[in-house]
């Protein structure tokens, strides 16, 4: 039998594991394996099958539009008519979109590489034990604050 357990990267964690080497299961029958973060890597472009939630378009596209609304409003006064300064207009307020966008992100991503900010990932054990126990196992894992147990035969 085995019973499988996901921790947290904590405290709790280490006791788990104490408890169960005080509760006589041998040390070569507890495995724990650390789970590998999913590398951050953002795309330029979402799709409708994935989305990061993080769009360079948002505020380029806001910008655009009263840029626009603006460049077409002046451009009955200046040379070159509305459809020219609203056209204007609108390439101009997106790129200063995309900028702060950008600027935006960069700063969000540098804020959320510091040390104290690092999301752990968790921790799987596995521990190998007769039928009896397995019910003893389990009772250690969740006073320990397990995130979810199993018991696999």
């Amino acid at each position: 039998m085995h019973v499988i357990a996901s921790f947290e990267h904590s405290i709790y964690l280490e006791l788990a594991i104490t408890a169960l080497e005080e509760a006589g299961i041998p040390k070569e029958h507890i495995y724990a394996v650390s789970l590998q973060g999913k590398p951050n890597k953002p795309k330029m472009f979402d799709t409708i099958h994935r989305s990061d939630g993080v769009s360079l378009f948002d505020a380029g596209t806001a910008l655009a539009t009263a840029l626009t609304v603006v460049g077409s409003t002046y451009g009955f006064i200046l040379k070159g008519g509305a459809i020219l300064w609203g056209l204007i207009g609108a390439a101009v307020g997106f790129t200063i979109g995309v900028f702060i966008d950008i600027a935006h992100k960069k700063k969000k991503k540098a804020k959320m590489n510091l040390p104290s900010r690092n999301k752990m990932t968790e921790v799987i054990v596995l521990v190998a034990c007769d039928k009896e126990a397995t019910k003893q196992i389990q009772d250690v894992f969740w006073e320990h604050h397990a995130f979810g147990v199993a018991i696999c035969e």
